[in-house]
């Protein structure tokens, strides 16, 4: 019999398309819609949220007075920078593209809302701000990316402050580094040159897991099927046995394809399958979940609710949950997720594709959070990506650390700040 726990190799701190379900799951999915008498809800009341709050308050006695959020360019990047009344800053990479799809949202009614409010009161913030005017109404990954990304720079505000990493605000260190694996965000080119970059990271970095594509990206088709039936045999073969194999579909298939894909996955010994179907549709997911012997099924990358989190984990549709610390709302939200993980005794690996500045905020998760399943994600070509600017961001046998600078830990060069252009700012 499949062992999860094993599997998924935890450290616990004490303390596609729609298809038609079967009769069996269309049962289960009735009687999870009911509320037993003994129903789970941890962190109901905002617990979490409220030991944290202790914690910034025991640190700083009088309020630190948001003044203005801005929106900057330098080094062909965007960041967003808090400023409090004092002129004390805080500031954190940002995704540029999807700053400049959604935003409307972002600056509107995430930013903005956050001007003249405490900044000791972050980790309850997003979820008053959501109380705003009509704020509910536009609920999504748009609103909550651009919420998550203001909260992780007033972290970073904090930490600074404090002459602190944010982490020492979120809960008790529990550990120093983490194992990472090598993300491979390729679906087009030759899967062959794509494994020779993934094998390089691998050497520069000493990791001991990769993952990569399988499947089209919301589709099953052809060049995909063949790609995906010839890479998993010959990365297995390039990377020998002892690399960890995990594979994402970014919900290309149907339940029953996603378990025909499944027993070729487990023949070559991959550890787990993220997002096999369509990411909304759990009950498929569950399907796929239930027809593994030995690979797990992860997903949540996203989804932006803990009500949704704690749906997956209540009807078994998901073995490791994956929020993504910007997209879902910040470094409290995606906190809260892993001691959910932890109450139901299911794996975390947040979605994190990164290797450089915007990795910083998920290693202050990582440093306090209570389960965390083996490796955690860093994106291939990492080594040859860093720049002289900020401090590095690059795993040392097959280990990340924690970082420990003041703040999210990355340090850059004042220089780059001379130089910069002021996209948007919340002053005009």
């Amino acid at each position: 019999m499949f062992d999860r726990r094993k599997f998924l190799r935890t450290t616990t701190i004490a303390g596609a398309t729609a298809i038609t379900l079967p009769i069996t799951a269309c049962n289960d999915a009735a009687k999870a819609m009911e509320t037993p008498k003994n129903i789970k809800k941890p962190y109901d009341g905002g617990t979490l949220e409220a030991d944290i709050t202790e914690r910034v308050k025991a640190a700083f006695a009088s309020p630190i007075i948001i003044d203005k959020i801005e929106v900057v360019d330098t080094k062909k990047r965007f960041f967003l920078r808090v400023t409090d009344v004092e002129g004390n800053q805080g500031v954190t990479s940002m995704n540029k593209g999807r700053f400049m799809a959604t935003q409307t949202i972002f600056t509107q009614l995430a930013a903005k809302n956050f001007v003249g409010k405490d900044a000791r009161e972050v980790a309850n913030l997003p979820n008053e701000l959501l109380k705003y005017g009509r704020n509910y109404k536009f609920v999504g990954l748009p609103y909550w990316n651009g919420i998550g990304t203001v909260e992780i720079a007033i972290w970073d505000l904090l930490g600074k402050l404090a002459n602190t990493p944010a982490h020492t605000f979120l809960g008790e260190q529990v550990r120093t580094e983490y194992p990472v694996y090598i993300s491979s965000l390729e679906r087009e080119d030759p899967y062959e040159g794509e494994t020779d970059k993934i094998l390089k990271t691998i050497e520069a970095t000493g990791a001991e897991a990769i993952k990569f594509k399988v499947g089209g990206r919301m589709k099953n088709t052809e060049p995909y099927i063949t790609r995906t039936n010839e890479w998993v045999p010959y990365m297995r073969k390039r990377a020998g046995e002892n690399i960890t194999l995990y594979v994402d579909g970014n919900s290309s298939y149907t339940a029953d394809e996603a378990i025909e894909v499944l027993r070729m996955l487990e023949d070559h010994k991959v550890e787990f399958f993220e997002e096999p179907c369509y990411w909304q549709d759990l009950w498929s997911h569950k399907l796929v979940k239930d027809a593994a012997t030995s690979c797990a099924i992860a997903g949540g990358e996203q989804d932006f609710s803990f009500d949704q989190f704690k749906l997956m984990a209540e009807i078994g549709a998901m073995d490791t949950l994956q929020p993504d610390v910007y997209y879902h709302g910040g470094m409290v939200r995606t906190l809260k997720i892993s001691h959910l993980a932890n109450y139901y005794g299911v794996g975390f690996t947040p979605h994190s594709p990164k290797a450089g500045p915007m990795a910083a905020a998920p290693t202050q998760v990582f440093a306090v959070c209570p389960t965390l399943s083996h490796h955690q994600e860093y994106r291939v070509g990492g080594e040859k990506s860093q720049r002289d600017w900020h401090s590095p961001v690059l795993p040392k046998n097959g280990n990340m650390k924690i970082f420990t600078a003041p703040g999210l830990g990355i340090e850059y060069d004042t220089d780059i700040w001379k130089k910069e252009e002021v996209f948007w700012s919340s002053k005009v």
